[in-house]
């Protein structure tokens, strides 16, 4: 017959081994934690090394197009805007026509 005996023991024993489960606890945590962010700063190797091969003259073009771009909105004729601005004006103030007294007579546009 087997008999198991129980051990008594003391405090200090006892909050000596809950220290260590708590540090072993802890350490893991922070060493996956490590792991993580290494692995997430790897992603930025991977698109170098992604990106390696696109030509720079792609790189020209998009910038090309994108200041073509800029440049058509920024030729655009602002008379249409003008009336869509006087024409919400005159409904919020609930006159039915454009001469009643108010003038739009400049828009800025904000960046």
């Amino acid at each position: 017959m087997i008999s198991y005996l129980h051990v008594a023991e003391s405090m200090s024993d006892m909050m000596a081994k809950a220290g260590m489960n708590t540090l072993l606890g802890m350490g893991t945590v922070f060493c996956v934690l490590i792991l993580i962010m290494l692995l997430i700063s790897s992603f930025k190797l991977l698109s170098v090394f992604e990106n390696r091969g696109e030509k720079k003259e792609e790189k020209t073009s998009v910038d090309k197009a994108v200041e073509q771009i800029v440049a058509g909105e920024e030729a655009q004729d602002d008379t249409e805007l003008i009336a869509v601005i006087s024409a919400a004006i005159a409904a919020y103030e609930g006159s039915s026509s454009a001469g009643s007294g108010y003038v739009v007579r400049s828009i800025r546009r904000i960046r």
